[in-house]
This record gives structure tokens, sequence and C-alpha cells, in this order.
């Protein structure tokens, strides 16, 4: 595998896997082991497994090839594991990957930089721009996605890591489930064409 490249890249630019996509399009389900295959815009895709609440380990299985310069192929088959946590407002389960690297939980995977397997963002030596960090104002419901990811992501890695105290949610627990609340209508509005937005706001 080659050097890390030096340029900074954005999560917006880099392959990733985000958790809530794969639940919105109905690739993790609740109950089912299921197996499809996960493409991105530069013809890129591989194979996923995913399965959730039939197996003592929930997790999300990675099937794919890589070729490198020199026209060498390799093959990577591995699992990262996922983590259910109770919502402190009832409303189910709030699933989180844990990172194959750090073991720290996060909601998006990432493969950039010359890695070969998919991890965290905050495994990667280089940094990692969020798209709101170098943008300006022109994609709002993208970076309010990101933004909610970022803020997530910092609340994660807090140094306390309980979520209940005294028989109740703590305020940081009750913190990242607004935050993923926030998250989720942004991740529905990012993925509307701009005139079905303009319609739902005149209503």
């Amino acid at each position: 595998m080659g050097r890390y490249t030096t340029g900074a890249i954005t999560t917006k630019e880099a392959i990733r896997i985000e958790l809530s996509y794969l639940i919105k399009m109905g690739m993790i389900r609740k109950g089912f082991k299921l197996s499809t295959s996960l493409g991105w815009n530069n013809n890129y895709s591989i194979q996923i497994e995913t399965s959730y609440g039939i197996e003592v380990e929930n997790y999300i299985r990675l099937i794919y090839i890589l070729t490198d310069r020199k026209g060498n192929k390799k093959s990577y088959d591995y699992k990262i594991r996922l983590a259910a946590v109770a919502s402190n407002l009832r409303k189910g389960e709030i699933l989180y990957f844990l990172c194959p690297i750090t073991s720290k939980k996060c909601r998006v995977l990432y493969r950039c930089y010359g890695s070969a397997i998919w991890k965290s963002r905050d495994a990667y030596q280089n940094r990692i721009y969020y798209k709101s960090q170098i943008s300006s104002k022109t994609d709002n419901w993208n970076d309010k996605y990101w933004n909610c990811e970022e803020e997530i992501e910092k609340l994660l890695t807090n140094y306390r890591k309980q979520s209940i105290y005294k028989g109740k949610p703590t305020k940081r627990a009750l913190k990242i489930q607004k935050l993923c609340d926030l998250q989720d209508q942004a991740e529905e509005m990012r993925w509307l064409p701009s005139m079905d937005r303009l319609l739902l706001f005149k209503k």
C-alpha cells in the first residue's frame, strides 16, 4: 500500500459508509441477515452483509477487491461490529459502528488516504475535514448533517461513557439523542431534490 497523500480530504470527497443510509435503504433491518451491494459514483462497489438482532453479535461484513498501481489484486473480507444502544427517549435503539481500529462508536466509516480498510474518521492520522469547515453555505442540509455528525463524535469520545445515572439519562445521552434526531431529519432533506424541498416548505 502506498504512502498517504498530503492533500486535504473532506467527508464529502472520501468514499464512506453512512449508517443512517444503510438503515434508510433497508440494508440493515432488525431480525434479518441481509446481503446486498453498495456502490459509489466513481463506479466502485463492494459486497455487504448485515446481521442485526439474530446473532450474538450485530455486524456488517464487507467483501471487496482492491487493485494497486502495479495491477496486483487483493481480496478483503471482514466484519465490523455494530453496537445497539437503547434510546433514552423510548424510540427503540440507536445503532453505531465500532471502529475496527479504535473500537470507538461512530456512525460513518471512511476509506481514504491510501487505507485498505474502512475505519472511523478518528482512526486516520491525516485529518478528514467536515464540509462545513471549508465550504460556503450553499448546501445547508449537508452542512447540518455533518455538523451533527461532528458534535456526536465529540460527545462519543468524551471521557464519561455512562448514559444512565441514578436511573435517568444523562444530559450527554439526551444531547446525543437530540443530535441523532436532527441528523436523521437532515438526512431526509438532503436526499430530496431541491424542487421537492421547496414544495415541502410551502405547505
